[in-house]
C-alpha cells in the first residue's frame, strides 16, 4: 500500500517571540514491512535543519528560528510503501534487540509515562494467572485494558499516572498503549510503545470507514468507499512486546486489529515521553496556541516492489534530546 502523509503544525503567538527551537520526531521509519520512499521537512520562517538519530533509533529533527515572529508552521511531508507480512503482527528484531529479554531491562521498568501501584499490580496477576505463554499474557493484557477504559476524545492530558487512568476509565490511544505496557511489565513481559500513523477514519475500528453494504474498510475486507482514500487523524500509538525466539509482537489495544499495512511507525522507546511527536521551547513574552492535522492519502503504488535490503549503521546522535523539557512548547522569559 501507498500512503502520502502530511504532518502539519502550527504555532501562534498572541504577541511577538524572540526565537523558538523544536525537535520533530514524526519521520516514518525505513524498516522491514514499510519503505520510506521520500520525506521533505518545511518551516516557515525558513530555518536550518539538523536531523540525529536517537538512543531508541528514532529520527529526530531539529529545527531553530531566530528572530522576532509571532507564528510558526512546521509541515512535513513523507511518502511510505507498506506491505502485508505473512504475520503481520510479528516484528522482525533489530540486532541491537538482545537475545534474553533481560536485554530489554529498560522495557520491564518503570517509565515516566508508565509508574503502577499495589493496586495495578493486583490487575496484572489477576488478567495473567495461570498464563504461561507470552502471546496470551499479552492478548490478557489488552483484554483487561479494554475493559477498564472506554475511548473518548480529549478525556485525558498527556501525563497522566495510570491509578488516575483506571480510575476515570476513559481515554485515547496513548493512554490505551500505556495501561497495556504496565500491565506487561508487571506479568515479566518487556514491552515499548509504538508512535506512527494509522489509515484508518476512525482509530477506534482500525479501518477505513466504507459504504459498502458490509462496511468494511480498505484491508481486503469488502469493496472500497467513494470517500476512503483520504482521512484527516492525528498520531497514533500501539504495543510491542518482547517474545521468546526474538520476536516482538505487534498489538494495537485501542482497536484491538493486527497491526498492518494500515499501520506506518515512526520510532519506539519506553513510552510517549521518548517518542513524542514534538517537543520545545521559545523565548519571548508571547503565550502560543498549537493546531496540528495529520492528512493520509492511498495513493497508487509505485511500480518497484519492497525487497529486502540490508540495514544501515544509524547514526549516533550528537546530542540528548533531554536539552528540550516541554512537550509542545515552554515559555522562557
Amino acid at each position: 500500500m501507498r500512503l502520502d502523509i502530511r504532518y502539519r503544525m502550527q504555532f501562534r503567538y498572541d504577541s511577538p517571540v524572540r526565537e523558538a527551537h523544536n525537535e520533530l520526531r514524526v519521520r516514518p521509519k525505513d524498516t522491514q514491512g514499510q519503505r520510506l520512499l521520500a520525506h521533505r521537512l518545511t518551516c516557515d520562517p525558513p530555518c536550518r535543519i539538523l536531523s540525529f538519530t536517537d538512543y531508541w533509533g528514532t529520527t529526530v529533527e531539529h529545527l531553530g528560528v531566530l528572530g522576532e515572529h509571532d507564528r510558526l508552521e512546521i509541515v512535513a511531508e513523507a511518502a511510505v510503501e507498506t506491505r502485508d507480512r505473512d504475520d503481520p503482527t510479528i516484528v522482525p528484531i533489530h540486532p541491537d534487540d538482545g537475545d534474553h529479554p533481560l536485554d530489554n531491562i529498560e522495557l520491564l521498568s518503570e517509565s515516566p509515562h508508565v509508574r503502577w501501584d499495589d493496586d495495578l499490580r493486583s490487575v496484572a496477576l489477576d488478567a495473567t494467572a495461570g498464563l504461561d505463554d507470552t502471546e496470551a499474557k499479552v492478548a490478557a493484557a489488552v483484554a483487561a485494558t479494554r475493559r477498564l477504559l472506554r475511548y473518548e476524545k480529549n478525556s485525558t492530558h498527556i501525563g497522566i499516572g495510570l491509578d488516575d487512568l483506571v480510575a476515570g476509565g476513559t481515554g485515547v490511544c496513548q493512554d490505551y498503549a500505556h495501561l497495556t505496557i504496565g500491565l506487561l511489565r508487571l506479568s515479566g513481559v518487556p514491552a515499548r510503545y509504538v508512535s506512527g500513523y494509522l489509515f484508518a477514519s476512525d482509530e477506534t475500528v482500525g479501518a477505513v470507514e466504507s459504504d459498502g453494504a458490509n462496511g468494511a474498510g480498505s484491508d481486503g475486507d469488502g469493496p472500497r468507499g467513494e470517500d476512503e482514500d483520504e482521512v484527516a487523524v492525528q498520531t497514533h500509538a500501539w504495543v510491542e512486546a518482547w517474545l521468546p525466539g526474538h520476536r516482538w509482537l505487534a498489538v494495537d489495544p485501542t482497536n484491538d486489529r493486527p497491526v498492518g499495512h494500515n499501520h506506518v511507525i515512526i520510532g519506539t522507546g519506553r513510552d510517549y515521553d521518548d517518542v513524542a511527536p514534538v517537543r520545545g521551547i521559545y523565548s519571548g513574552p508571547g503565550r502560543p496556541s498549537v493546531e496540528a492535522t495529520v492528512e493520509i492519502r492511498h495513493m497508487e503504488p509505485v511500480e518497484r516492489t519492497m525487497t529486502p535490503r540490508p540495514r544501515r549503521p544509524e547514526r549516533p546522535a550528537r546530542y540528548l534530546s533531554s536539552t528540550f523539557e516541554s512537550q509542545q512548547s515552554q515559555q522562557q522569559q
